[in-house]
């Protein structure tokens, strides 16, 4: 989420798209009942894993993957840790910064502010202050048009063309939801209300997401294929396996394009005014590669994050010195995440174009280039609200009947945030633990 107070010389404010939990109950096989199954082990999954665990409720946690983190993901294929999804989170408004202190993980604050660059170099105090009124227009006039009840193309508020017009265009749209904003909600990016992002764990976010799935009773290679409604209870049919799980509320922590793609078939199908929201928020677009830049030649602080304006090609994302390492993430989003999506040699041939332009720089040929758009257990970014759709959210509040969604999809206002995702999770294990019986 982008703040805009007065900007200084070096900083202009953007953001770039528990409890201590007692020993989990353990004795749930395929075939026996639970009070909760959940689908899904990114950080809505485990958060609401964790929240069941506290609560003594019977639950498992089931991931199709063979790991756990959803588009949290570490990697060390450069030497140092990089995480090519989800990379830094708020510590604000919400329990996850707890949950990874009370795990004993290690966390470290990083700039939650942008450094602006034209050509190479950073820009002059004027820059930012240009940059600043462009943003605060096109943010003043969307909440303008959102409280009018307007859901229009985000892409209406722009206002005139100007130097920073792109800039602010692919900051809010396709760097920061992978979307274009003419593909975008104006009341849904209205209303995103998320915190800054400014905080990270020096193991990567994928490793801090595992430490936290930890103590839970938790099933990976486990996918499941059908859901079906047998009255007092669910039966999840997992693929490969003869047995069921029988489990008296399930939560979907999966992302909400896996639901509209069929890959878990429900018996009854789902509502089709549910199937009509999940379709009303699209996955944007959003690829990430990673490669390293030894001897820090932009001379930025550690996690710091860049959003430059080419002379001639589109503005770009790069977050620096991954962990105070030589490790650089460019960032693209929409169209040009979609070309290169699980393509090595395009992905190298954008980066390098994508360097050169922006900074004048060369890169090594090895690179670590992530596929969200190509994994059928993920299938995009997070979920964006199209034109006339941005009210659609707020149906995934309610649970629909014993099923209860969680996810960053499901929450209005920290819509695409690792927070939000996490916060999803703890709200629905809340849902969950009513429509079982008991208090939360």
């Amino acid at each position: 989420m982008i703040r805009f107070p007065r900007p200084s010389r070096r900083e202009v404010l953007a953001g770039l798209s528990a409890t201590v939990l007692a020993a989990p109950a353990l004795a749930q096989n395929a075939g026996t009942g639970v009070d909760v199954a959940i689908v899904g082990a990114g950080a809505a999954g485990i958060a609401a894993a964790r929240k069941l665990a506290a609560s003594g409720r019977s639950y498992v946690l089931l991931e199709a993957a063979s790991r756990v983190g959803g588009r949290a993901r570490s990697d060390t294929g450069l030497g140092p840790v990089v995480d090519l999804g989800a990379a830094t989170f708020s510590r604000m408004d919400g329990t996850l910064a707890d949950a990874a202190g009370e795990a004993g993980l290690p966390l470290v604050a990083v700039p939650s502010a942008a450094r602006l660059f034209v050509d190479g170099h950073e820009v002059a105090e004027s820059g930012y202050d240009a940059f600043a009124l462009a943003l605060g227009r096109t943010r003043r006039d969307m909440l303008a048009a959102a409280d009018a009840g307007k859901d229009g193309p985000a892409a209406a508020f722009l206002g005139s063309r100007g130097p920073w017009t792109a800039t602010v265009e692919a900051m809010l749209g396709p760097l920061g939801c992978g979307r274009a904003l003419a593909a975008v909600s104006t009341l849904d990016l209205a209303r995103r209300q998320a915190p800054p992002d400014d905080v990270t764990c020096p193991l990567g976010l994928g490793v801090m997401l595992e430490r936290l799935a930890a103590w839970t009773n938790l099933r990976t290679d486990a996918a499941v294929t059908q859901i079906t409604n047998a009255g007092r209870f669910y039966a999840l049919a997992l693929r490969g396996e003869r047995s069921v799980i029988r489990a008296r509320t399930v939560i979907l922590a999966v992302p909400a394009a896996v639901l509209v793609s069929d890959a878990i078939r429900f018996n009854p199908v789902l509502p089709a005014r549910v199937m009509l929201a999940l379709r009303g928020c699209p996955s944007g677009a959003i690829e990430q590669v990673a490669f390293t830049l030894p001897g820090n030649p932009l001379h930025l602080a550690d996690n710091e994050t860049v959003l430059a304006r080419a002379g001639e090609g589109a503005p770009t994302l790069l977050r620096g010195r991954v962990g105070g390492s030589d490790v650089h993430v460019l960032r693209f989003g929409a169209a040009p995440a979609q070309a290169l999506s699980g393509k090595g040699e395009a992905a190298r041939q954008a980066a390098r174009t994508v360097m050169r332009g922006a900074f004048g720089l060369d890169m090594p040929e090895k690179l670590l280039v992530s596929n969200w758009g190509g994994d059928p257990l993920i299938r995009g970014a997070m979920a964006v609200a199209s034109p006339g759709q941005g009210a659609q959210r707020a149906l995934f509040a309610s649970p629909l009947g014993r099923l209860v969604f969680a996810g960053e999809y499901t929450t209005p206002v920290g819509w695409g945030t690792l927070t939000g995702a996490w916060n999803s999770g703890e709200i629905a294990a809340e849902r969950a633990i009513r429509l079982t019986g008991g208090p939360a």
